[in-house]
């Protein structure tokens, strides 16, 4: 019942912030983004902070990176086969006539220069130098201890509050983008690809099936589903969550270019995960096209409404 009420309040905060641009009292976007920017900043340093705090934690920092690295690639590798599976079956469904042909197009050859750079790495790498510094803070100050839960449970509700604004002002229409196929398929299987790679992860390294979910069900949205493990009473298992969430991202400006020239260019919207209605935009603009854009973007949107639904329910079964 804990669980179910965790998620009520999640989306309470986000529903709120939504009912604020309705009825016209919400600040620009800009400073909505500023502010949002800067909450992440602070739930990131804390969360550093404890990891570098905590003895017990500082010991277990090769498992954790480990599990990281191993939830991101099983992840990534279950949502590529999920997709390539889904629109196998969407056309042989085709084929029988009872379905339309899906609108994606093949990636253009001379599109395949334009992949990733190190620039598409700063951003990262900056929430990973905050997190850093966190850690490096909580190190040299051992004496320091404070309620953690209540400090990152005010600041997440205030997050999610303002992530239901942005929401809101982003004024995304679900209702026309879903009448392509591609639009269903790709959040789907990617849902249930990153899932199976969570069941892996879970059967390999010997955890629960539900924190084996939890974990992979940040779909990339790393900076959030750590913070909500963490939240939830789990440090370490949180900062799994984030390491793992930031290297399916980080894997992702790699594998979009490649898989944007196979038969089943849509994967590489899927492998972006919920960062396809930001961070990876771009480059999936860049190697699929202008006419991917709203798919990558719904399918993104999708996914990272699902993530503070999912992380603490998938968690409440562990």
């Amino acid at each position: 019942m804990g669980s179910f009420i965790q998620i009520a309040v999640l989306l309470g905060f986000m529903a709120a912030g939504a009912v604020l641009y309705w009825i016209r009292l919400a600040p620009p976007s800009r400073v909505t983004d500023m502010l949002i920017r800067i909450v992440l900043w602070s739930l990131l340093f804390v969360m550093g902070f404890r990891l570098g705090n905590e003895r017990e934690l500082r010991g277990r920092l090769g498992e954790i990176g480990l599990l990281g690295l191993g939830t991101a690639v099983a992840s990534l590798a279950g949502t590529i086969l999920a997709v390539w599976a889904g629109y196998a079956l969407y056309e042989a469904l085709r084929k029988k006539g009872t379905l339309r042909q899906p609108r994606q197009t093949a990636a253009r050859a001379d599109r395949a220069g334009t992949g990733f750079s190190p620039a598409h790495f700063r951003g990262p790498g900056l929430l990973l130098g905050i997190v850093l510094a966190g850690f490096l803070a909580g190190m040299a100050s051992p004496g320091a201890a404070f309620d953690y839960s209540l400090v990152t449970g005010w600041v997440l509700d205030a997050l999610l509050f303002m992530i239901g604004l942005q929401f809101a002002q982003s004024g995304l229409s679900l209702k026309a983008a879903f009448v392509r196929i591609d639009t269903i398929l790709v959040p789907a299987a990617t849902i249930v690809g990153t899932l199976a790679g969570g069941l892996v992860v879970a059967a390999v390294f010997r955890l629960s099936v539900g924190k084996g979910l939890a974990l992979s069900a940040g779909f990339g949205w790393y900076t959030l589903s750590g913070v909500l493990i963490s939240d939830l009473g789990d440090p370490a298992l949180g900062s799994a969550a984030f390491l793992a969430n930031m290297a399916r991202e980080s894997i992702a400006f790699i594998l979009i270019p490649i898989l944007a020239m196979t038969r089943r260019p849509y994967a590489a919207i899927a492998c972006g995960g919920a960062t396809a209605m930001d961070v990876t935009l771009p480059l999936i603009e860049q190697c699929l096209g202008p006419e991917a854009v709203p798919v990558s973007f719904t399918s993104g949107a999708i996914l990272s409404l699902l993530v503070p639904l999912l992380v603490p329910l998938f968690y409440g079964l562990g």
